[in-house]
């Protein structure tokens, strides 16, 4: 399939059904004044798995994207970022707290609104995942600044191969800004400067250390 042909599948094809789903979901609510609780929950149903089929749908081609044309940018200083996260957030308001730490004097060349759409992605599906939201720090290093994740929980609590795997965690908290992105999309972002993400377990505490690349 070529690009422009794909680039119409997702922005067109695959769009307009979810918009007229969406639709009719409405005229249901507008005409059913008052439905029994059957209805009501297969309402509720039906909105849910419309939003989480429209937001997979979303976050794959928003990943592909990510790895075939997010290209470097004019170096930045991370100082800025955590001032962008906390506005982002009160913008959006998003159920999270905001980081701590600070980033260093550090630069980097990540395109600065996807590597802030990542991090709160990230923040977002570790909500979603544990039930609860993460706490975030960053720490400055040489080559890379480090923004940590921390949650409190034993071996059970995540599950790490499918959170390295789904593009958007479904039933974490809806949020109408397309931030809700899944880690498959920050390490698309991060990976081509040489960033990653690593998630351990130890000692009862889930923590996701996010890698930011850094330049001279």
């Amino acid at each position: 399939m070529r690009d422009e042909d794909e680039r119409l599948f997702f922005e067109h094809d695959v769009a307009t059904p979810f918009t007229n789903l969406r639709g009719a979901h409405y005229l249901l609510k507008l005409y059913l004044k008052d439905p029994s609780p059957e209805v009501d929950e297969a309402l509720g149903i039906l909105e849910a798995n419309v939003r989480t089929l429209e937001r997979m749908v979303g976050w794959y081609w928003r990943v592909r994207q990510a790895r075939e044309t997010l290209a470097p940018v004019e170096a930045w200083p991370l100082s800025t970022l955590p001032a962008r996260l906390k506005e982002r957030m009160r913008l959006e308001k998003l159920p999270l707290v905001p980081p701590g730490g600070d980033p260093g004097a550090g630069r980097t060349v990540i395109h600065p609104e996807a590597l802030e759409t990542g991090l709160l992605g990230a923040a977002l599906t570790l909500c979603a995942a544990a039930g609860s939201a993460p706490s975030w720090r960053f720490e400055p290093g040489d080559a890379f600044c480090e923004v940590v994740y921390t949650l409190p929980g034993d071996a059970d609590l995540v599950d790490a191969e499918r959170l390295f795997r789904k593009v958007c965690w479904p039933g974490g908290p809806p949020v109408a800004a397309w931030l809700d992105a899944g880690l498959p999309y920050l390490e698309a972002v991060l990976r081509p400067q040489g960033g990653g993400l690593e998630l351990l377990h130890r000692d009862g505490t889930w923590s996701l250390r996010v890698s930011v690349p850094l330049v001279p």
